[in-house]
């Protein structure tokens, strides 16, 4: 049986869709259009000190912590595995009855599971906006993250985002205990 070269190429990619990252942007159509109020949602349930609103005092003073906006950027495929892409921004307040202005925000990129219901990893930002083009995570033109990479390194610690870690978000991470005896490099 003789196949063409083109249809064997055909073939192949549609037989490998498991292994390639599909990321769609904000623009792209969600299973719940409600997805950014399940994000906040996932955030506040999260038990993540840096991810719960809450109140707190500060030498006797009431001040709130408190997300002041939440962005959804899209969604990672790998694998069979969605990740949903969001950003929150946590504000703490100025202390009550003082007219000095609160400190500065905490920034989060958030990865959560594919109902947008859990938290599955996050890491604290100082530079923002981000957007997702493709599987790539930009700031502007400036390229921050390739979620395409997934070799055993990126697996085991995870994406370095400007200057910080983002937890792997996929299942297929590499643990500790898999890193320090080798087991990820042997074949199933």
């Amino acid at each position: 049986m003789h196949v063409s070269r083109s249809l064997a190429v055909a073939l192949l990619l549609t037989c490998l869709p498991e292994g390639r990252l599909r990321a769609e942007g904000h623009e792209a159509p969600v299973a719940d259009p409600k997805i950014l109020l399940k994000v906040i949602d996932a955030l506040e349930s999260s038990g993540l000190d840096d991810l719960t609103s809450r109140d707190h005092r500060e030498g006797g003073v009431r001040a709130t912590y408190h997300l002041k906006s939440a962005d959804y950027l899209g969604t990672l495929t790998w694998q069979g595995e969605t990740v949903v892409l969001a950003t929150a921004f946590y504000i703490r307040s100025r202390l009550a009855d003082r007219d000095t202005p609160p400190a500065r925000g905490h920034f989060f990129l958030v990865c959560l599971d594919a109902k947008a219901s859990k938290v599955v990893a996050h890491t604290r930002q100082d530079v923002v906006p981000y957007h997702l083009d493709g599987e790539v995570l930009k700031r502007g033109n400036l390229a921050i993250i390739d979620f395409g990479n997934h070799d055993d390194l990126t697996r085991y610690r995870g994406y370095l985002v400007d200057g910080a870690l983002l937890p792997y978000p996929f299942k297929d991470r590499i643990t500790e205990a898999d890193w320090e005896s080798g087991a990820f490099k042997k074949q199933p």
